[in-house]
């Protein structure tokens, strides 16, 4: 085995084991006080917005959903090539990909590094690991959902006899064609909306309206049902929420004032990320490079 060979194995191990540190390292880390909160909802608000959303996305299976079948046929091609380059945002692949080299990039080289580089890895390998954790818990959690439920995609409703086509479970199904609620595509778009927004609340605007314009294009193309978008992204943004919690009750990127309020610690400047090239790295390349 060449010595390049032997540094992408000893990464990649590194790197597992890394993140399965990390992950008990978050369960052990104690939960600090004052506990955090979101916004000013208690328990009697969140159940009352629970119940308000579960009404809308039912209110929508029955009164909105027949109104956009077959809306794809009536559009334009023009239209049509628009959207499908916009829903693209929504596969997780787009986000996660990223995320997870990021992250398995800096706790390969984690070893290497001392003193300040370390501190810096650590901390994006926390933000690294929230945005991670919420984008795929998110999509986990819905993909499961979906495929449990069964329902009939507006396209393959069309196919269908009855008046209530749109309101076809076929539960357990297992088939791309009936796994339409919820929307997994608005799941994955939403749940990184929140995650960044959390961690950058000035962009907060901007992420949501992307994430709105993403998960129409789901209804847009006939892949998905109103309903089905509305109930994707209301799971995914109280599961991100709850992760922010989670991180934030630990003090992980994020910190907690004394009214519970939430705020994202302050990163690392772009001028400290060189740190995490581990100082052997440059020479290994030059003398790989002669070889």
């Amino acid at each position: 085995m060449t010595n390049s060979a032997a540094q992408v194995r000893d990464s990649a191990l590194a790197a597992i084991v890394g993140l399965r540190e990390a992950w008990l390292y978050l369960l052990r880390r104690p939960v600090r006080g004052p506990r955090p909160r979101i916004g000013t909802a208690g328990i009697v608000e969140l159940a009352a917005l629970t119940i308000l959303i579960a009404g809308l996305t039912a209110a929508s299976m029955i009164l909105v959903d027949p109104l956009v079948s077959g809306l794809r046929l009536r559009l334009s091609q023009g239209v049509v090539h628009l959207f499908e380059r916009i829903t693209e945002l929504g596969l997780g692949s787009v986000v996660l990909w990223p995320i997870g080299l990021g992250l398995l990039a800096i706790l390969g080289v984690m070893p290497r590094l001392a003193g300040l580089g370390r501190r810096i890895g650590a901390s994006v390998v926390a933000r690294l690991g929230f945005l991670f954790v919420s984008i795929a818990g998110a999509g986990l959690l819905v993909l499961v959902m979906k495929y449990a439920l069964g329902r009939a995609r507006p396209y393959a409703a069309l196919h269908l006899s009855g008046p209530n086509a749109q309101l076809t479970f076929d539960w357990l199904a297992l088939q791309s064609s009936y796994a339409s609620f919820p929307s997994g595509h608005s799941a994955i778009v939403f749940s990184t909306a929140v995650a960044f927004a959390a961690l950058f609340p000035r962009a907060r605007t901007p992420l949501i309206a992307i994430a709105v314009l993403v998960a129409s294009s789901r209804v847009i193309l006939g892949s998905h049902y109103p309903s089905d978008v509305l109930a994707g992204g209301a799971i995914a943004a109280a599961f991100t929420l709850l992760m922010v919690k989670l991180f934030a009750a630990r003090r992980l990127v994020f910190c907690v004032a004394g009214d519970g309020a939430i705020r994202p610690k302050p990163g690392p400047a772009a001028r400290h990320l060189a740190r995490l090239v581990p100082p052997s790295a440059p020479q290994t390349a030059f003398e790989e490079a002669r070889s």
